[in-house]
């Protein structure tokens, strides 16, 4: 926001309310990928409960083992993105942060 020069308190007030809004949006967007990234975590424990529960009976399950492990694979991956996402969020934000001082 570099070049900003305020001529009065309604500027600074317009200023401040954009700034509010910012931070709202940077809250809301990082609390529901927060929100997603445990909801996935959840998920992957019960994947994990259900592939523990096949090794004890593997006799013919061999398929359902397979579509387990390939779930598991997906959400690691899920989650990853995610929390890949939110660690350049952050970075971006912190950037620009820093570029407006």
């Amino acid at each position: 926001m570099s070049g900003y020069h305020p001529d009065g308190i309604i500027d600074n007030l317009v200023f401040g309310f954009k700034v509010w809004l910012d931070e709202i949006r940077w809250m809301g967007k990082t609390s529901l990928r927060r929100f997603e990234i445990g909801r996935l975590e959840k998920q992957l424990e019960e994947e994990y409960v259900h592939l523990g529960r096949i090794a004890e009976a593997p006799r013919g399950r061999k398929e359902e083992k397979e579509r387990i492990l390939r779930q598991i694979r997906f959400l690691k991956e899920e989650i990853g993105t995610l929390e890949d996402e939110l660690e350049q969020g952050k970075q971006e934000r912190t950037a620009a942060q820093k570029g407006g001082e």
